[in-house]
Formats: C-alpha cells, structure tokens, sequence
C-alpha cells in the first residue's frame, strides 16, 4: 500500500499517544488525546490539519478493550488501520533504550513505515462476535476469580483448629456461591446470543459435530477467529494458538528437537489440549491414532499436539465444506 504519511498510536485506559512520521522530510509529530469519543474527534482533526486520511496509513498495538474504540472509530471513517500485537512491533524496531507514551507511538508509525508492505489491514468483528469475544473475557475473568476463592478456602482449611475461622469461611463459601451463579448466567447468556445469531448458531452447530469439541471451546474459537474470516487456513491459527511445531537447528552443533513456540494464545490452547485428551475418553479414530503413535514411541505430549492439530484442522473444514463433521467406522 503506497502512503505518505504513517501514524503511530500507544493506547493505555484513559489516553492515547499519536506520532505522525513524514518519510519525505522525516519529521515525526507527537500529541496526546483522551480515550472517549471527544479524543476521537479531536485527534481525527489534528490528523486532518496535517494530511487526507487516505494519505495515511495508521498502526496501533492490539490492547483489547482499550483500542477497540479507537480502532472502531477509525474503521467507521474509512480509514486504513493495523493492529499489531505488541511482540511484533517490539521486536521488529531493534534495540531500543527510552521508554515513554511518546517513544512507543513513534515507535510504531516507523514501524508501519518499514512494513508497510507486509502489514494487514483491520477489519472490525461484527457486532455480535464482539459481544461474544467479550462475553468469553467476563467469564474467564470470573473464573480466574472462582479459582481464586477455591484457594482461599483450601488454604484458610490449614487453620482450623488453631484459630476462629468461621467469619473467613462463611464470607469465602458465599463469594464463591455468587461466582458460580455469575458464571451460570454468563454460560446461559453466551447460549443465548449464539442461539439468536443464525450464523454463529450454524457454526457452532458444525464445530460441536466434532468429537472433542464442545461449546465452552466452539464459541471461543469462533470468536477468536472472527466467525472463521481472520485467518485463511487452520495452519495460520495453529501457529496463532501455539500447536504448529517448528525445527530449533543452526549449523552443525546446535539441532534441537522440532517444538512448539511459547508464543500463543495460552487459553486457547489450554482449552484444545483439554478437549484433546477427552477424545482419548471413548473409542474413535482419535483413541486409534493415540495408541497406534504411542506404540510407535511418540512421546505422550507430542501425540496429544497432533490430536490438537487434528482438531483445528477439523474445525476450518466443517466450516469449508459447510457440513457437519462424519465420524470414521472403525474397523
């Protein structure tokens, strides 16, 4: 994409800083805005004042809720935007030894200037993926939080006997009574919108076809993938949720064993090797592929990142083909 002018933006909770870079001169401009609708406009116009919007190319981290406004904004006005996760861009730059609001943004409109050519434009979800993908972040918060209060108990357990814990019990065993309610709900509201949403209700459908997969991990992956339009193949979302192995070799002395990154998305992953090993639970092909590469001396974590595999690829089909998953007949 050929643009001459490119626009770094570091957001945080209540502000945001923008950095104009001008390759022709090599001037890079800096001011801050405020995070609400008001900055938006304020910085659209600062923006305005210096080029035409289809002159410019704007990039910004991918911070979740925090960037989401602007990025929606910038999307309703026609404007070319990248979200990059911050790994990228960190280390894309080289070394770097400042860090402010204001060397980041700059940071990231050279880093749009340098991969121009190689970035991709965002897209925003529909409106009710993204009203899934933040109802799944609720739950898993609440979650976090159950798992907190279990601790609490079982470590408060220790006590009794010794001294009064009556009063920390009572109050922990009622938070906990409230977060599972919580969660209860949250599960009945993510049933709910994937039931009045044709599309996300057809998907989900095909994707709980499979075996190992069921609707905690079908609307995770739905809305992670944007109803399945963010990534163009299952291999590019392996890499993105960390099950695609890659080789660790250089020259003669250093050959590692194949592996996967640490770079994922570690609940995503969590949650396939989870629906990986209760594959293993029944008798089916994946049951026959687990016994047949274990007696073969695949290593146990090795089979099941295969079966997570399988599971991906599975998934991108049924909602290729458009048709539910076909079990195989054993033999």
């Amino acid at each position: 994409m050929k643009k001459s002018v490119f626009v770094g933006i570091d957001v945080s909770k209540s502000s945001f800083d923008a950095a104009i870079f001008e390759p022709s001169s090599g001037a890079l401009t800096h001011k801050q805005f405020k995070n609400n609708n008001r900055g938006f406009a304020t910085f659209l116009k600062w923006i305005r004042s210096v080029a035409s919007l289809q002159n410019c190319l704007f990039c910004m981290e991918d911070t979740g809720s925090y960037s989401y406004g602007l990025a929606c904004f910038l999307a309703s006005k026609k404007a070319d935007l990248c979200l990059e996760s911050a790994y990228r861009i960190k280390h894309s730059v080289g070394i770097k030894r400042k860090k402010t609001d204001k060397a980041d943004a700059e940071m990231i409109a050279q880093f749009a200037f340098r991969f121009a050519d190689k970035l991709k434009l965002y897209t925003p979800p529909v409106a009710v993926v993204a009203q899934l993908k933040t109802l799944i972040s609720f739950r898993l918060r609440l979650i976090k939080q159950k798992t907190s209060i279990i601790t609490a108990i079982e470590a408060h357990k220790q006590l009794d006997g010794y001294v009064d814990i009556s009063f920390m019990m009572r109050s922990l065993n009622q938070q906990l009574k409230a977060l599972k309610e919580q969660i209860k709900k949250c599960n009945e509201q993510i049933d709910r919108l994937m039931q009045q949403d044709q599309q996300l209700h057809h998907q989900n459908h095909l994707l709980c076809s499979i075996p190992g997969v069921g609707k905690v991990i079908a609307a995770q992956v739905i809305a992670y993938t944007y109803g399945f339009t963010k990534f163009k193949d299952w291999r590019k979302f392996a890499c993105y949720v960390g099950t695609a192995p890659f080789p660790h070799q250089s020259g003669t002395s250093i050959k590692k064993r194949t592996q996967v990154s640490s770079i994922a998305n570690k609940k995503l992953k969590a949650l396939l090797s989870m629906g990986a090993v209760n594959t293993l639970r029944t008798e089916n092909e994946y049951h026959v592929y687990y016994r047949r590469k274990i007696k073969e001396g695949k290593h146990h974590m090795v089979v099941i990142n295969a079966i997570r595999n399988k599971l991906i690829s599975r998934m991108f089909a049924v909602i290729r083909r458009d048709t539910p998953y076909v079990k195989l007949q054993l033999q």
